[in-house]
């Protein structure tokens, strides 16, 4: 799953091995017992979308793994029960809670192979299965369903087993209304009109084994965009009105799958593979087999696609259908054996797609996100059984910081045996369950190396190493002496690091490598040298995760910039020489590397260090990079232009709002302008919010451009109605943070508590944060009464903090 990344951001919960200010510990999780196996789900449903119900039956056909059975035991929540057969005979039940117990009347035993079938109706849950349609803001929305499996809610309205420590094959047979289309897993075999011609039934079946979580439903109207994958169908199902602009985001899958088949050393194994796109989704994709569901908005047009591709997010999703869908995990602490071996192999896919700097420039991103989130008391181990739910597991740290454990394990072991060990973990694991032990057994045998202290401090521990280094040249000895000191706290979840790193040492032009193990507090390593270096590189490329304060003279940096092989060395060098951009020479070297360096994000990142600059002012450069041919460096060139104004800078902003390609150009030009054309930047704002685009980017930053005007009357009006239901989901989300800055007036404040109610997981979502960094004492008694009532444990978590957060603003 793929999660927004607003969410991994915003949401990260604290957590501490051990009660904070005297606070619970975080409770234990073990697996799950199973006293039986699944066989096979077979569900036959009829699915009405305008009253938000399902019904019919579902089949479970299960083999004893205790020695005596005398009781099945399934996961249900809220739906009604109304008959139970087992083998075809009437069977009593009972149904408390989420649990739906059926007596077997006899014992059974392994030997035994039995079918529960459960005949039961469920309306509108508040999790699992979603409904949306056509309400009085929104009379035009079109009637949908998705469900939505990951952690552990398809019991919501499926009766099954629901833990990740069970497989199964499935069937889907449901009704709907002529006109829908039902999307499910597996192979589909056809779809029958009845008598009437009112009601249409879609049978799909996936036949090999996958974990409850990835069973998926999906009925709409949709239009399916064919594709395929040497001979295995791909089944795109979007709708009839960005059809045209599918091609766009999922042409590359066929690739990514040869891609993924070839690494892994297992090809793509399910009977077809596709996607399904929904309106109101609450991540960014779910990789439910062989048909991911995706947020509709990842269907773009040209114009967008100058700015952002769907590439990302495929390939995370398809890299599922191997670790997490194939090779699952049989507790949900191993999580990052799905998510962040998805998220490494979608860095690896960018990089064999786009070129190695892609990748490098990726890595790079993921490297800084994880250590601004795994710090303090946000520390937590990647493989945790402490935890209050298991969505507080889906963050960075199995995410992001799973991708570079992999990185960092790879750079360990090397190439060739990280690749052999892959591709025999998956072929020994295929659709079963494992933990993180079997894959680091796995290592062991193909590389011969005792690999516990890697796991026990990147997997098992937290944090990360942070390094000061210094160099030393000798004249006399002709060497360079490299000092590293760990300088990170130490405690009972972080240690002092173990790893390879390697060092380049730069002499005459001719840059020398060289990998040096790291195994204490403070190492001093020497490199011949024969005259002093013009440069030292500490991690070259950046494969580790850490922070590294590593003076160095800006001579040095800036010799980095310009001859620096991999793009996160050149990147670290913008990144400090930024605050010196004043400096003629520093300015000089930013500008040479924003109009001429090869790497797109290198650019970009040049220009944002030279929007820094205070006295100097490189106006005339940035209008002359505004022609960069990669829009993304534009609209980074146009942000820095709004800091500087100038006639000259005001004409190139106005050419861009009104003339770029790009939507994100033209909406950061329109920020820019806010700031430098105080003149005319309200009627361009009044202009932006006519002006349509995918994720409605110009109209955005109009809106924030409105906000600013909080003197003007009809802001907050203006603020207020962009907020209501009606209005696209980004735009609200944005005018819920904008009204918040208006905490001293109360109505405003009313207002968003009253939001606290509203039906979209995104609003609630923003208004449940920015109450809680309101300090407006009286969200706490709505705060809570919502915890009560929400039924999402995403949300649940978020509310919490809310309260936490509030109640500590108040009580200083």
């Amino acid at each position: 799953m793929l999660r927004l990344l607003t969410i991994l951001i915003c949401l990260l919960p604290a957590w501490s091995p051990a009660p904070a200010q005297g606070g619970p510990y975080p409770p234990v999780n073990h697996p799950r017992d199973r006293h039986y196996d699944v066989l096979n789900y077979r569900l036959t449903l009829d699915a009405d979308l305008v009253t938000k119900t399902v019904s019919g039956e579902a089949e479970i056909t299960l083999v004893p793994i205790v020695p005596m059975l005398d009781v099945v035991r399934l996961d249900a929540a809220v739906m009604t029960v109304s008959r139970v057969k087992v083998d075809g005979a009437p069977a009593e039940f009972s149904h408390a809670g989420d649990t739906l117990s059926v007596p077997l009347g006899k014992l059974r035993t392994p030997a035994d192979t039995l079918t529960v079938t459960v005949a039961y109706s469920v309306t509108d849950p508040p999790k699992g299965l979603y409904f949306s349609g056509p309400d009085e803001s929104e009379p035009d929305k079109p009637y949908q369903l998705y469900s939505q499996g990951e952690s552990m809610e398809n019991h919501f309205w499926i009766p099954c087993y629901d833990f990740p420590n069970d497989k199964a094959t499935s069937e889907m047979i449901v009704t709907v209304k002529t006109g829908f289309t039902a999307i499910s897993n597996g192979r589909f075999l056809g779809a029958k009109k009845d008598l009437t011609g009112e009601h249409t039934t879609f049978h799909w079946k996936e036949s090999l084994p996958h974990v409850s979580y990835l069973i998926s439903l999906v009925v709409g109207e949709y239009e399916l965009v064919a594709d395929e994958w040497r001979g295995k169908p791909i089944m795109n199902y979007v709708y009839k009105s960005n059809a045209a602009d599918a091609p766009r985001s999922f042409e590359k899958t066929p690739a990514m799958m040869d891609f993924f088949s070839d690494l892994t050393g297992y090809p793509y194994p399910w009977e077809k593979y596709g996607h399904a796109i929904v309106q109101d989704f609450i991540y960014g994709g779910q990789e439910n087999v062989t048909i991911s569901t995706l947020t509709d908005n990842t269907i773009h047009d040209s114009r967008a696609h100058l700015d952002r591709n769907s590439d990302g997010l495929v390939a995370h999703e398809l890299a599922h259908q191997w670790f997490g869908d194939l090779v699952s995990f049989r507790d949900w602490s191993e999580a990052w054996l799905s998510e962040g071996f998805a998220t490494y192999l979608t860095l690896l896919s960018e990089g064999h797609d786009k070129g190695e700097e892609e990748f490098s420039y990726q890595l790079k991103q993921t490297q800084d996100n994880v250590v601004n989130a795994d710090v303090g008391d946000r520390r937590r181990p990647t493989v945790t059984k402490r935890y209050v739910s298991p969505e507080n597991l889906f963050d960075n740290r199995i995410y992001g910081k799973g991708a570079c454990v992999l990185n960092m394990l790879r750079k360990t072991v090397g190439d060739g045996p990280f690749l052999k060990s892959l591709r025999r973990y998956v072929s020994e694991y295929a659709f079963t369950s494992v933990e993180t032990n079997q894959f680091r057994l796995v290592t062991e045998e193909v590389t011969g190396m005792n690999l516990d202290w890697f796991f026990d401090q990147w997997v098992y521990g937290a944090g990360y190493p942070k390094f000061d280094v210094s160099t030393r040249w000798d004249q006399a000895l002709r060497a360079v002496t490299v000092r590293v000191a760990q300088t990170q706290e130490t405690d009972s979840l972080t240690g002092v690091f173990r790893t390879p790193v390697e060092i380049q040492v730069w002499v005459n032009g001719n840059p020398e490598s060289y990998t040096e193990m790291i195994t204490d507090t403070v190492h001093e390593f020497s490199f011949p040298a024969y005259q002093e270096p013009q440069l030292v590189i500490f991690d070259r490329g950046s494969d580790l995760l850490k922070t590294a304060v590593f003076p160095k003279g800006t001579d040095q940096w800036i010799y980095q910039l310009s001859h620096a092989a991999d793009v996160a060395d050149r990147v670290a060098a913008v990144s400090e020489l930024r605050w010196t951009v004043d400096t003629p020479a520093v300015k000089a070297a930013l500008t040479e590397a924003m109009i001429g360096d090869r790497y797109w994000g290198v650019r970009y990142e040049a220009a944002l260090a030279l929007a820094d600059s205070k006295s100097s002012r490189p106006e005339t450069e940035m209008n002359a990079a505004y022609g960069d041919r990669d829009a993304r460096v534009r609209g980074a060139v146009v942000r820095a232009l709004g800091n500087f104004g100038g006639e000259e800078a005001v004409r190139t902003l106005r050419h861009a709002f009104e003339s770029d390609s790009s939507y994100r150009v033209i909406a950061n030009a329109l920020a820019a302008l806010v700031k430098c054309d105080s003149v005319n930047s309200r009627t361009l704002c009044i202009d932006g919010l006519t002006r349509s685009g995918v994720d409605d980017e110009v109209r955005n930053a109009a809106l924030r451009g409105l906000a600013t005007y909080t003197r003007v009357e009809g802001t907050i009006d203006t603020l207020t109605a962009y907020s209501r239901p009606g209005k696209p989901r980004n735009l609200r989300v944005l005018a819920v943070s904008l009204l918040a800055r208006h905490r001293e007036d109360d109505d405003v404040m009313e207002y968003l508590i009253g939001l606290l109610d509203d039906r979209s997981f995104h609003v609630r979502r923003a208004v449940i944060d920015n109450l809680g960094r309101s300090g407006y004492e009286d969200a706490l008694t709505p705060l809570r009464r919502r915890l009560v009532e929400e039924p999402n444990t995403r949300l649940q978590q978020a509310i919490r903090e809310a309260i936490d957060r509030l109640e500590k603003t108040i009580n200083d």
